[in-house]
């Protein structure tokens, strides 16, 4: 018998003593751990123990038993909670399954059949708490991997502001792609080429590590969202794919904070390894596509479209220590009453573009011609 094979426990609610009482005894006996209270403190009781009961048996001739049975049927926490009413009348059993009771049985039913009913009960509750616990469980992995992934380009406190929100979070996992204005930011390591040359793979791949560590803890301290690695080459992107009305400033903000804070750590890496290298930045704003792109078998988030591609141009054009930002950046930054000690460059002509890109440049610390 199921209920001596597992640990069952078992709440009987009723003012009746000697009711509650036998029944309790049939359970007992049958391996059943076995609680009792009065119907007026059934609710509160239940809602307080943290841990509800496998079964809960009421006694239905009274009102307050009905009653309660109403209220566990219509929480969420409670609605799996097989409850069992023990009645007199058969008006008082239609009224029981209509306040979703899931048994309903008279006083004087024998003990066996009473056993037998509660077993075929707690069977399906027991296979019941199993399903809801493994949905549960794969639900809480979901929503891990979902995190992770989004770690891989937002902070975890972004991260987990889209996870709790569902419009953010639709927008962000949705496979159609959208129409958004951002801020596109490159960011280029001068001189990565030679020193490819004059380290080993194996010395080479540390340092790599170590800047974008470094270039990825700024962008997040700012909310901004990784898009991109590959190489030397980090791209990041504001507005996008949650609304930042200072994205503009942002991206300023951390295009500073990565040229002060990488001219440190090359100083270290040429006193270290005897090699020259800097950063250079580019920064652009307006119309991108976002979504997710690729094939079946791998997508990705990111941004693409002209934007993207002025930005990417200006990352690679800038000298180490040198931000070069379009028009329509400054332009942006002078809307929200924002003023950068910028200087203007001759236009950028770019392929395929039938007019040159008017450019800026704000210098951090000094400026060096070193090559990709």
């Amino acid at each position: 018998m199921i209920l001596r094979e597992a640990s069952f426990r078992v709440l009987i609610v009723s003012d009746d003593t000697s009711s509650g009482s036998t029944v309790g005894r049939h359970l007992e006996r049958a391996g059943v751990t076995v609680e009792a209270m009065p119907a007026a403190n059934a609710a509160s009781g239940l809602a307080g123990n943290g841990k509800l009961p496998d079964l809960l048996v009421v006694d239905g001739d009274g009102s307050a038993g009905l009653d309660l049975c109403r209220m566990l049927k219509s929480e969420p926490e409670t609605l799996s909670l097989p409850v069992v009413v023990l009645g007199r009348t058969e008006t008082r059993r239609l009224e029981c399954f209509a306040a979703g009771v899931d048994e309903y049985m008279n006083h004087d039913v024998s003990g066996e059949e009473f056993l037998v009913r509660i077993e075929s009960l707690l069977r399906i509750s027991s296979a019941r708490r199993t399903m809801m616990a493994a949905k549960l469980a794969g639900e809480i992995r979901h929503r891990e991997e979902i995190r992770d992934t989004f770690r891989r380009y937002v902070s975890p406190r972004i991260a987990d502001q889209i996870l709790a929100d569902n419009g953010m979070r639709h927008r962000a996992l949705s496979t159609a792609n959208a129409r958004v204005r951002a801020t596109v930011l490159f960011a280029d390591m001068r001189g990565f080429t030679r020193i490819s040359e004059q380290l080993s793979p194996a010395a080479v791949v540390p340092l790599l590590n170590e800047y974008f560590a470094l270039l990825t803890e700024i962008t997040f301290k700012h909310d901004g969202t990784v898009f991109n690695m590959a190489g030397d080459c980090l791209m990041v992107g504001y507005n996008v794919p949650f609304e930042q009305a200072d994205c503009t400033e942002r991206a300023v903000a951390t295009a500073r904070e990565m040229l002060a804070r990488f001219g440190k750590l090359a100083a270290t890496w040429d006193r270290q390894h005897g090699i020259e290298t800097g950063l250079g930045v580019g920064i652009n704003e307006g119309e991108v596509i976002a979504g997710n792109i690729g094939s079946a078998a791998y997508m990705s988030y990111t941004v693409i479209g002209d934007t993207v591609n002025v930005a990417a141009r200006l990352g690679q054009r800038a000298r180490a220590g040198e931000m070069l930002f379009s028009e329509e950046v400054k332009v942006s930054l002078e809307s929200r009453g924002v003023e950068v000690d910028a200087v203007d460059l001759p236009p950028l002509s770019l392929r395929g573009r039938s007019s040159p890109v008017n450019i800026y440049c704000i210098p951090v610390g000094e400026r060096l011609d070193i090559r990709p």
